[in-house]
């Protein structure tokens, strides 16, 4: 296809601008959505705000605004004699923003005609970089998919990308306490988000024991913890509910090193050894501590901390008899 359009690329930035049918735009173009596709960055589609769109249209309003489109390698777009050529495949442009006005114009009866910026040779690191750019002008992208995202900007072996592999491979992992429980892109009920995962675990990263392990031990220490902490909860409450809940993770987790220094005394990271020590919170009323907010998490971590605290001086003055 080819279809006349203005050269605005800035030094090594290929950018274009052209007007084109929406159907078209649609029909070559695809939306990678972050929790459909690993490779994803987009947002979940709002069928009802598309479709408001698409009756907009059909009212004959106009699309305000431009689709932002990202060329993909099969495409071969050129630009020559103030034309843009590229090859028709239904997956040669990925949509950076603008895709609720995409389908909106695909759900109307009427084949408009919309603006388009397009963007040529980005890496998906650039891609993201400009969705999260233009993202944060206009509607926020939620906090959670922010921090999905910085799997394509992390650095190899830097703290987000571990702490984003230990996510989703607890999340992945079917003997994971956290199989299936968390979400990576939003907040969604009964499943634990990546905030309070990053809020929790971003400072364990930096200290011992966590910081002394490979990848793979500190995984097994993170699991085994959890592995504990879910089979306390279970026993004695009869679910574990409460374990993708942000003031019980946060506060929990609050105390993860202290817990791991007080079961490193029984000899190993073992399973039985983590739940020989926090043993004692199973006697905390937690519906004591209910909503979000700081002062929650305060006072819930101090407990817990307490608790444990207490059992292991009534133990040592034990042994000395």
């Amino acid at each position: 296809m080819e279809i006349p359009a203005i050269d605005i690329s800035i030094e090594d930035k290929e950018c274009y601008i052209a007007v084109m049918d929406a159907k078209d735009v649609f029909k070559y173009s695809i939306v990678s959505r972050a929790e459909e596709d690993k490779k994803g960055y987009q947002r979940l589609l709002s069928e009802k705000r598309a479709k408001d769109i698409a009756q907009y249209i059909n009212d004959g309003g106009i699309i305000p605004g431009c689709i932002i489109l990202s060329a993909q390698n099969n495409s071969n777009l050129t630009f020559s004699s103030n034309k843009i050529s590229f090859d028709e495949h239904d997956d040669s442009f990925f949509v950076i923003d603008g895709q609720h006005r995409l389908y909106g114009a695909e759900y109307a009866e009427n084949n408009v005609k919309i603006p388009v910026y397009i963007f040529n040779h980005l890496e998906i690191s650039e891609e993201v970089q400009y969705f999260l750019d233009v993202n944060s002008k206009q509607k926020g992208v939620p906090k959670t998919l922010r921090i999905e995202l910085t799997k394509f900007l992390s650095e190899p072996g830097s703290k987000d990308e571990i702490r984003l592999e230990l996510f989703n491979r607890l999340n992945e992992d079917a003997e994971s306490p956290l199989f299936n429980r968390l979400s990576s892109t939003a907040s969604i009920p009964g499943k634990l988000s990546h905030v309070p995962f990053q809020q929790v675990i971003d400072p364990i990263l930096e200290k011992e024991p966590m910081n002394v392990f490979e990848f793979d031990k500190k995984y097994m220490l993170l699991k085994n913890f959890l592995q504990a902490t879910d089979t306390i909860l279970t026993d004695n409450f009869g679910d574990s509910k409460r374990l993708t809940t942000t003031v019980f993770f946060n506060a929990i987790f609050n105390n993860f090193n202290m817990i791991c220094s007080r079961v490193m005394m029984k000899g190993s990271l073992q399973v039985e050894n983590f739940i020989d020590v926090m043993s004692p919170i199973k006697d905390i009323d937690f519906d004591e501590y209910k909503g979000t907010g700081k002062a929650a998490d305060k006072e819930l971590t101090e407990e817990i901390k307490s608790r444990i605290e207490t059992n292991i001086s009534s133990e040592s003055f034990d042994s000395l008899f």
